[in-house]
């Protein structure tokens, strides 16, 4: 899928479990905005094996100049050791777009080397490690990067979750670019707008006093949901009709257009909330 569409579907999946965090009587806003900036950056990190230069690049460069030879490293250090052979991997791990930056392996590792990073370079500039902050740092790039697999399996291309260790393909029937000239596939343009409005819904039954996100079983509930919309993603991801999904790319942009205004205005009100 395009970056775009990385960033947003993880963000709508991983914001509901946000919500408490903000607006329960121990809130905690800030440890909000770490998880949701995490999986951001988690929603793009498997892209930096890419051939072009992908969103990660333009607005986490940093990131991404960490990322791009961290991968180099992976890559020689399974044909430095020979690894293939001794571990009897069926694939060979080289310099490849969904290749092991695409595979949980790659995730727990970038994972684990970024979240060191950011720690030794918080441990040097304020002297003290914050543990909850790293936890959810830690957590919410591997959440961005095992969401982002996921949703490159809705698409044709599909994603080996075993790599390289076998092969468990999973794959979609969403072309991610145009695959009649002036036609985009709705699809990942609908997955956003269900998680945006689950998100909506659920800030709506917070106002009016129906769902107390200060109860234990909040989490259980937001899991729930975002687990049957996601089943839904992964079904409908799977039915191959054109005449469904494919749309005038003019008209699927400007709806884009609408809901990314709506959910800035919202984010915006939200904001001034808070500050009252």
């Amino acid at each position: 899928m395009l970056g775009k569409d990385h960033v947003s579907l993880t963000l709508g999946t991983v914001f509901p479990f946000t919500i408490p965090l903000i607006f329960s009587d121990n809130s905690h806003p800030v440890y909000a905005f770490c998880l949701l900036v995490a999986a951001a950056i988690g929603s793009l990190i498997p892209d930096a094996d890419s051939d072009e230069k992908p969103k990660l690049h333009y607005d986490f460069k940093v990131i991404y100049d960490i990322m791009v030879p961290l991968h180099k490293l992976i890559v020689f250090s399974f044909a430095f050791f020979n690894l293939k052979e001794k571990m009897n991997l069926q694939y060979v791990v080289e310099k490849q777009h969904r290749g092991v930056m695409h595979s949980p392996i790659g995730v727990f590792i970038s994972s684990f080397v970024l979240t060191l990073l950011i720690t030794i370079v918080g441990y040097l500039i304020f002297h003290g490690i914050n543990a909850t902050f790293i936890s959810l740092l830690f957590l919410g790039l591997i959440l961005g990067q095992l969401l982002h697999l996921l949703e490159d399996s809705c698409t044709v291309s599909g994603i080996n979750w075993l790599f390289p260790f076998g092969t468990r393909e999973l794959k979609g029937s969403i072309y991610t670019g145009n695959k009649i000239e002036g036609k985009r596939d709705i699809r990942p343009f609908l997955y956003k707008l269900f998680l945006l409005f689950f998100s909506a819904i659920l800030l709506i039954f917070h106002s009016l006093g129906t769902i107390d996100v200060n109860e234990s079983g909040i989490y259980l509930l937001i899991f729930a949901v975002v687990a049957l919309i996601w089943g839904l993603i992964l079904l409908t991801a799977k039915i191959d009709n054109d005449n469904l999904w494919i749309h005038d790319a003019k008209n699927v942009r400007k709806l884009e257009r609408t809901v990314d205004r709506i959910g800035k205005q919202d984010v915006g009100r939200k904001r001034r909330d808070l500050r009252k």
